[in-house]
């Protein structure tokens, strides 16, 4: 009886020798849409960036009945010179996409077998987009209260100013979405008074790269808000929100 166990027990050695170890899979994964936001009610095409997604043939929407989206091709698309990879992805998917106007927040893309990913979409308040040039208190561009606009930290070292009317004693709070919508963009944000004075700049919140001013304005008048990337990195894929309650 030990004779034939211990020849069982050879045998099942020598078979699991010859078995080839497992291969771990190489599993899409999305970091960032471009542009950072999506226009329900519209067809645009969207860029998928992240890890695995250039052999990817699969996308699918959750969470929008009645969306319709196209996968138009992916591609390997390294990040530019001292830019992380793994901030800003090295593959790249792009695809047309239809949300219907009345879509609900929480709409999520699969790419393959990716984990959801979850979509920006506009915010209760108006939501307009960056116009050009606004790198100065000169060219500064406005954004109503409340209010948001959509925006990108265009190449490095830029800078995108806003200004707002405000008036003495109101609280507002100002808010940077980028991180938290899977942007690499890593913002400074700062505000100043109508004599260009500096009030305050801030920059990671709890943890989170992305800045929130809440404040009480000492006098009726207009204020700035400037914008830039913590480590001068600049590009397309820099995308955020800047929201002004």
């Amino acid at each position: 009886m030990i004779r034939v166990s211990l020849v069982l027990l050879i045998a099942t050695v020598a078979t699991a020798q010859k078995k080839e170890p497992e291969k771990k899979k190489d599993t899409p994964r999305i970091l960032h849409t471009v542009p950072l936001a999506v226009q329900p009610g519209t067809k645009q095409k969207l860029a998928l960036r992240g890890k695995f997604l250039d052999v990817v043939k699969d996308v699918r929407v959750i969470g929008a009945d009645g969306a319709k989206l196209k996968v138009l091709g992916g591609k390997k698309s390294p990040p530019g010179n001292n830019q992380p990879a793994e901030r800003l992805g090295d593959t790249e998917l792009e695809i047309e996409l239809e949300l219907p106007k009345d879509v609900k927040p929480g709409v999520a893309l699969v790419a393959g077998d990716s984990e959801p990913f979850k979509l920006l979409l506009p915010e209760t308040v108006p939501t307009s987009k960056e116009l050009e040039p606004n790198e100065g208190f000169a060219t500064s561009r406005p954004i109503p209260v409340p209010g948001a606009v959509d925006a990108t930290i265009k190449s490095d070292r830029d800078v995108d100013v806003f200004r707002f009317e405000g008036k003495k004693g109101a609280k507002v709070r100002i808010e940077i979405v980028a991180a938290r919508a899977g942007s690499p963009a890593d913002t400074i944000l700062s505000l100043h008074d109508s004599d260009q004075k500096l009030l305050t700049a801030v920059d990671d919140v709890d943890g989170s790269p992305d800045p929130v001013i809440e404040w009480t304005l000492p006098k009726d008048g207009t204020y700035y808000l400037s914008v830039i990337e913590a480590h001068d990195m600049g590009g397309l894929q820099f995308g955020y929100r800047l929201i002004v309650k």
